[in-house]
Order: C-alpha cells, then sequence, then structure tokens
C-alpha cells in the first residue's frame, strides 16, 4: 500500500533532499553485476543505505553498509538513496560489489540527476609532506579490492575547494585494486582530485564529471574516460599527471569523446592556460583522441613536469581527432613547439587495446554516448555543506551580466529595452550562459526570443521571494482574434523560442484587455523550449499563459492571471507554490491536449492557492476544461477557493464534450472549491498510486529536470513515500 507524505521544508533546498523519503521496499529485478535496471528501485537483494532510517533494515551510511557484506567471493549490491553522506569510504571484500546512488534518470547514463552525494572534509599539506601521511588519506571515496562498480554518485572533498591553501591535496577518490567501472559519478576537488593508484590496475570511466585544479587525474594506473567532462579550475596547471612505473607497465590515461572545459565561473580565469598533462614520471602515456577541447587548453597542450626536471625521454602525449579551438589543428604551431606530442594519423588506442579485456565493463551506452558540449546542472541535498550555487544578488547585477536601464549608469554599457539587449546577446556563442539583470521600470515592448543555450532574465527586486514588490514589468496590449487564421502566440508579451530561459523577478503583462474571442497571452513557449519562471507575475486574459507542443515549463512561486482557458496548450508545466487568479465568470483555467494517452505533456499544480479577483461570482470557475480528448491535469494539496464550482471541471461544448479519454485528477486540495461531492463524473479523486505520476520527476521523465534551477525553491515537490 503506498501512502501519502507531502514535506515541507525550510531554507536552502534542493530538488529531492533525503528527508522527504521514506521506507522504500519497492524491488527491481536486477541481477547483481548487470546493468541496473532502474535509478529510482531497490534492486532485488540489495543492501540499503538510508540516511533518514525510514527503510527498514537499511543502514545510516555507506561505510555501515559495507561493514554488512560477507567477507567472500559473492557479487553484493548495495543502493543509496537520496542525501548527502558525511564520511570516508573504503571499499575492500574479495567478491564483486556493485554500488548503486540513486537517480531519476537511467543508471549510468549521466550525473545531473544524481541525488546521492558522499562528501567529506581533509586535506594534507604536501610542501614538505609530513613523515608517515601520504595523498590518499584524505580521499573521500577509496577502492582497496578489485571488480567494483559504481553508478550515479558525488564524491566530493569540500577541503579547500577554491585553492585557497596552496600545495593541499584534496582527493575525492584514490582507486585501488583493477577492473574498477565509474558510470554517471562526479569527482569534485581541487588538487589531485582522482587518483588511479594501482601500478598494473585497469579502470574505467563514462559519462562522468571530474573537477579540478592542479594534476586533478593522476596516478599510474591504465584508465580508460568515455564520454566524461573533464573541468579545470587553475591556468597554469595541467589537468592529468600519469606516472607509469617504466616502459613495459600497463599504464595508460585514454580520453575519448570527453569535454575539456573550464569549471563553472572559472571560465575567464583559466582561459587558453590549462595543459592537458604533464609527466609525473617519464614514461607516461595519455592520448585525448574523438574529443571536444574547448579555448581553456593552452595552446601548446602540455608541458613538462619542471624546467629543472622535466621528465619527457620516453612520454607518449598523443592527440587524435578532437574538435574545438584548444585542438591540435588550431594551435599547430605551438603544439610543435612543445616537441614532444604527437598527432596520430590513426586511432591506435581502442578500449580493446588499453584494457586486459572489456568483458567486466557496462557497456549499456557505449554506442550511444555522445561528446559533451557543455557541463550539465549538478544537484546536491540540502544537507550538502559544499555550495554549489547560491542565489544571484537581486539588487545588483554580477560582473559580466548584461544591463538594462531606464536611465545610464556611469562606467556601464547599458540597454534601453529588452529587444536591445537581446539584439547585443545573439551574438555570444550558445555554449556561454548570458544573464541579463534589469533595473526597475515599465518596458512596453512586444518580444520574440530565440538563442540557443542558456540565458536567466533577473529583475531587481528588494526582495526575490515575493512576487509581489517586483519591480521589473515588460508589459504589451496585444490582442489576436481567435476566430482568424493567426497564431494566438502573436498576442505574448514574451514569447520563448529559446533553448533554455529562465525568468527571475519580472512580470509579464498583457493590457490588452477582454473582448470577447481575442486571446491576450502574457507568455508563449515553443520551440522545443525550456522555460523556467521565479517569483514573477504573468497576466492577460483569454489564453494568457501558452505552452505549445514539446515546451518544458517550470514555474515557482508565480502569479498567473486570466480569463478563458488562461494556462493552456499541448506542452508540459509544473506550477509549484504559485497563485492562479481568475479575473472572469465562467472561464476555466486549464486547457490541455496530448497526442495520446500514453503521450508526453500535461499541467501539475503542486502547492498552488487558485484565489479568484475580487467580483467573480462564487462556483462560476471550473479548474479545467479539455483541449481534446487525451487532456491531462491535476491539483495536488492545492487551495481552491469559493470560485470554484461544485462541479469542478467542464466539458469543451456541449455538443463536443472531449472527455472519453481525458485524466482530470485531484489529490488533497482544500479550501472551499475543494468539495468532492459534486465532481465531474470524468473526473477523478487521484489514489497515491495514481497521484505519483505527476511527480515532478515523472510528468518530466522524458526531458530530466536538470534545467530547473533549485537554488531558488523553498517548497518541497510533493512526493509520495512508497512502503
Amino acid at each position: 500500500m503506498l501512502t501519502y507524505r507531502l514535506a515541507r521544508v525550510l531554507g536552502h533546498m534542493s530538488l529531492f533532499p533525503s528527508l522527504v523519503f521514506g521506507a522504500g521496499t519497492t524491488t527491481a529485478a536486477s541481477s547483481c553485476g548487470t546493468h541496473p535496471t532502474s535509478g529510482s528501485t531497490v534492486p532485488s537483494g540489495a543492501v540499503v543505505v538510508d540516511s533518514t532510517g525510514s527503510t527498514a533494515g537499511s543502514f545510516a551510511n555507506l561505510t555501515a553498509a559495507l561493514a554488512s557484506l560477507p567477507s567472500d567471493s559473492t557479487c553484493q549490491t548495495v543502493f543509496m538513496k537520496p542525501g548527502t553522506y558525511i564520511e570516508q569510504v573504503s571499499v575492500n571484500r574479495p567478491g564483486q560489489t556493485v554500488i548503486i546512488g540513486y537517480t531519476t534518470d537511467s543508471p549510468g547514463k549521466g550525473y545531473s540527476s544524481n541525488q546521492v552525494t558522499v562528501s567529506y572534509k581533509r586535506g594534507l599539506s604536501v610542501s614538505p609532506l609530513p613523515a608517515g601521511h601520504s595523498d590518499p588519506e584524505t580521499a573521500v571515496i577509496s577502492t582497496a579490492s578489485s571488480n567494483v562498480a559504481f553508478y550515479n554518485v558525488n564524491f566530493i572533498n569540500t577541503d579547500n575547494l577554491d585553492g585557497a591553501i596552496a600545495s593541499y591535496v584534496t582527493l575525492a577518490a584514490s582507486i585501488y585494486g583493477s577492473h574498477i567501472g565509474f558510470y554517471g559519478c562526479n569527482f569534485t576537488g581541487w588538487q589531485d582530485t582522482l587518483l588511479t593508484g594501482s601500478t598494473n590496475g585497469y579502470q574505467y570511466y563514462e559519462s562522468s564529471y571530474i573537477e579540478g585544479a592542479i594534476d586533478f587525474v593522476w596516478g599510474w594506473s591504465a584508465a580508460y574516460f568515455k564520454g566524461c567532462t573533464i573541468a579545470a579550475k587553475k591556468k597554469g596547471s595541467a589537468i592529468t599527471a600519469h606516472n607509469r612505473q617504466d616502459a613495459s607497465a600497463t599504464g595508460i590515461f585514454v580520453f575519448d569523446q570527453c569535454l575539456v572545459t573550464a569549471a563553472e565561473g572559472y571560465e575567464s580565469a583559466t582561459k587558453s592556460g590549462v595543459y592537458l598533462g604533464r609527466p609525473y614520471s617519464q614514461y607516461a602515456r595519455v592520448v585525448f583522441k574523438d574529443s571536444y577541447l574547448d579555448s581553456v587548453v593552452q595552446p601548446a597542450g602540455w608541458e613538462q613536469w619542471s624546467s629543472s626536471d622535466p621528465r619527457l625521454d620516453d612520454i607518449l602525449f598523443a592527440e587524435f581527432n578532437n574538435d574545438g579551438p584548444g585542438n591540435w589543428e588550431n594551435n599547430a604551431a605551438a603544439r610543435e613547439g612543445f616537441g614532444k606530442a604527437t598527432l596520430l594519423t590513426s586511432d591506435s588506442y581502442t578500449l580493446s587495446d588499453v584494457m586486459d579485456s572489456t568483458s567486466w565493463i557496462d557497456m549499456t551506452y557505449w554506442n550511444s554516448i555522445s561528446t559533451p558540449t557543455k557541463i550539465l546542472k549538478r544537484r546536491d541535498t540540502p544537507e550538502d555543506p559544499v555550495t554549489i550555487s547560491s542565489e544571484a544578488s537581486s539588487t545588483s547585477p554580477a560582473a559580466s551580466d548584461y544591463i538594462v536601464s531606464k536611465t545610464p549608469i556611469e562606467g556601464k554599457t547599458v540597454y534601453s529595452s529588452f529587444n536591445d539587449v537581446i539584439a547585443a546577446i545573439q551574438k555570444v556563442s550558445s555554449d556561454k550562459t548570458v544573464t541579463v539583470f534589469a533595473y526597475p521600470g515599465v518596458y512596453k515592448e512586444q518580444i520574440v526570443f530565440n538563442r540557443s543555450g542558456t540565458t536567466i532574465f533577473r529583475g531587481y527586486s528588494g526582495d526575490p521571494h515575493d512576487n509581489t514588490k517586483n519591480q521589473v514589468i515588460i508589459q504589451n496590449s496585444a490582442g489576436v482574434d481567435t476566430q482568424a487564421d493567426q497564431s494566438n502566440s502573436d498576442s505574448a508579451t514574451l514569447y520563448s523560442r529559446a533553448t533554455n530561459l529562465q525568468l527571475f523577478n519580472i512580470n509579464l503583462n498583457n493590457v490588452f484587455g477582454k473582448t470577447h474571442n481575442y486571446a491576450s497571452l502574457g507568455f508563449a513557449s515553443g520551440n522545443n523550449g525550456f522555460t523556467s519562471f521565479y517569483g514573477c507575475q504573468v497576466t492577460g486574459n483569454q489564453d494568457t499563459f501558452d505552452m505549445n507542443v514539446g515546451t518544458s515549463v517550470f514555474a515557482y512561486n508565480t502569479l498567473v492571471e486570466g480569463s478563458i482557458d488562461f494556462i493552456w496548450g499541448a506542452g508540459t508545466a509544473y506550477f509549484l507554490n504559485s497563485t492562479i487568479v481568475p479575473n472572469t465568470d465562467g472561464g476555466s483555467i486549464a486547457a490541455m491536449k496530448r497526442a495520446s494517452s500514453t503521450a508526453p505533456g500535461g499541467l501539475v499544480f503542486d502547492q498552488c492557492t487558485v484565489s479568484a479577483m475580487k467580483g467573480v461570482t462564487p462556483g462560476s470557475v471550473f479548474l479545467g476544461r479539455p483541449y481534446n480528448e487525451y487532456s491531462r491535469v491535476a491539483y495536488i494539496d492545492t487551495y481552491l477557493d469559493e470560485s470554484i464550482s461544485p462541479e469542478g471541471w467542464s466539458v469543451w461544448g456541449k455538443s463536443d464534450p472531449r472527455i472519453d479519454n481525458v485524466l482530470f485528477g485531484e489529490f488533497h486540495n482544500t479550501g472551499p472549491g475543494a468539495s468532492k461531492s459534486t465532481r465531474a463524473a470524468f473526473s477523478q479523486q487521484l489514489s497515491d498510486a495514481g497521484a505519483k505520476a505527476f511527480q515532478l520527476e515523472n510528468i518530466f521523465s522524458s526531458q530530466g529536470t536538470s534545467w530547473i534551477d533549485m537554488t531558488y525553491v523553498k517548497t518541497t515537490p510533493f512526493y509520495i513515500d512508497p512502503e
């Protein structure tokens, strides 16, 4: 039986904090040592780690779970529930060990949806190295045995993350043994982040994220990196420091279809200044192939160990078929000037060439991996002491922000309208996130915005968590005759066709009025884009808020006002802790359609408030009507005021009801408009199992949730706790 629990958390929180998860005993039928069938369901027979203690028989941390495993040759699986676990962990047992972190994505496919973090704060000064101490003692995760696989776990050493202490190592991982695989994991540190320690060991890293500053991928082993993101933080330093024992040793690093870039926030500080590698020993071997080397790479590509001790005699530093501004072909003179690197004419370092075998590697996604093009946003639970991101200032722009202002600002380039600044930012590469900061004012303009990459519109606000105090308004007065051959989106104050647009504390108003059969939109989305609202207001009348097919919208603490079908379309939208304001008698709030009963799309109102404008007749407003027969809308734990009709829901029209396959659901709503006694027969009060389909990660199951910035979200999305 499923039980419902709605968790509310104060303060900074993340998407799925550990405290909203309870006793989950549902199991997936995957065999130990095979590719996990689910990242969110406990595999059959697995030992469970649950920081909340809600799962019967679970362990509070990974160390305790590993200690419970038999010291024999059997294969054992450990499944970690969401949360941050503050511990140093070592894996050391004779049999195969598989550790799976909770993820809303397919297991091992990527790191951006990871919900498990193992972190610890420990470093060591190495100038000089104290007697009796060594780098591995600082590692968050260590392996001392072979045949270990990790899926979707973040390993973060929280000591000295900004590099304030020089000559100070902080390992995220110390990997000894052989046949060790990491899939969709995250390694974050400063100096010496990832140690491949075994002189004759083989390791494999797929679709993972590795961040550091100095020699942050180093060691003796043969390690193959497939589809990984390598994020650098220090100019003048090297990514790799390979230390092959001698000329016959197996050790080598191969980076295949990887992205070499700057860590978030270090783009300008590292530009053209990071080396691909330097030799820890004279027998070092490092190959970058089929990868994207962006402008972070120093033109020479490679460097010696030091001027007094170059260690270049027998190295192999090689590149093959790389792309990007940092590749060999774009820096040929500097590469050749180094004199010890090689541009290969064929791929001599395939997986089978480098590894002793491939049978121990999970090859599930091998043929579908693409070279990453950007750092994906990572999530951590609120207990995590690492500040991955924090709220930007709502009263002043950052140094790199574009500025919109009604008045000039001394020493600053200022744009007087949003359309002017949009024209300027179109020149910026799509791999760069652009932020536009707007000072107070009413900007009377209509905007059609189309940009690849991520763009942020941030409005000035003295209190970014109170949308009634917003001071930036984009206002338009336009209407479209709904009976004519014209797109309703043409009336929108903002029509976004951008890849990923985020709006903070900005009001989008359409003041056209309530002329019959005229749409007057505040917002429309198209072009399969992602849009998220934080502390905004969107007002219009008929069709205020439009989501075209293929689009995805998340709105937190946002007000939407309108009259008829004023939240509508064929996309997918999730409104969290938002205010919905009907302003006219007789209208419906939602009008949604889908291509079929199994197609993506739908509207979710989670912990929202429906509060009509003064003068709206009680019982005259409907929660929704079906744009087509596959319409899907749910109100979850939402307050419904007296304006809501006792029937709750409406047909499309008397002669064209369109209700055969609709899913109009309500779950634990409150208020005078939430009475269940006379609800329309084609609607339903959802069970726990039925409501689960509308959870955030499920409604966005096909597109994921990495595009949502949960830094600003103070309300936990509802979650059905399985028992």
